[in-house]
């Protein structure tokens, strides 16, 4: 049973996720008076609170873990999560952290293609995916695996979402970045 509620609190998160960053939903809120840099201060505010509440929720729920302790696991897991503070790290000198957060309006409308963006399209899908890989080997309970698995069956879905927000925001720019440009793998034969 306790899997299943860490199942639906990870669907709330990801449906609140979806719904948040909707151009119709953030029209609502224009429409009601809340400036785009408060709607985004909320937001962060909520996802992360719901966040650690999930990940406490998964360290309480305990179990036996899946993978024997291993320390070239173990070494490989935090490799992983480096990787994917290193990647987050790089986006965010592309992306302004303050209007990220909710501090600041982002000015900037241009479709960014510098820094990490010339090699990955969604630079903070692909640290998900390293951190929460690592998150997993370090830590096999059925729980993490539990959580690993909502996040890898959402990730597409985020994706999908947030190409086809793109797309409408940048078009035939976008279109065509994206031909080059890799989703969330860098092509190493370009190096």
């Amino acid at each position: 049973m306790q899997y299943i509620w860490l199942v639906f609190f990870w669907s709330i998160y990801f449906l609140h996720h979806s719904l948040f960053s909707s151009d119709s939903v953030k029209a609502y809120f224009l429409d009601i008076g809340l400036s785009l840099k408060n709607q985004r201060f909320i937001y962060t505010i909520f996802s992360v609170l719901a966040l650690l509440l999930i990940l406490l929720f998964n360290g309480v729920i305990g179990g036996e873990k899946l993978l024997m302790e291993n320390r070239l696991i173990k070494a490989f897991a935090l490799f992983l999560v480096a990787g994917g503070v290193f990647i987050l790290r790089e986006a965010f000198k592309t992306y302004s952290l303050r209007a990220f957060v909710g501090f600041s309006e982002d000015t900037d409308l241009t479709l960014r293609t510098t820094g990490i963006l010339r090699h990955i399209r969604h630079p903070l899908y692909s640290a998900a995916i390293l951190i929460f890989t690592g998150f997993v080997l370090y830590d096999s309970r059925v729980s993490s695996i539990v959580s690993w698995g909502c996040v890898m069956a959402y990730l597409p879905i985020g994706i999908w979402l947030e190409e086809k927000k793109l797309i409408k925001t940048f078009g035939e720019q976008y279109k065509q970045y994206a031909e080059k440009v890799p989703m969330l793998i860098p092509d190493l034969r370009k190096r």
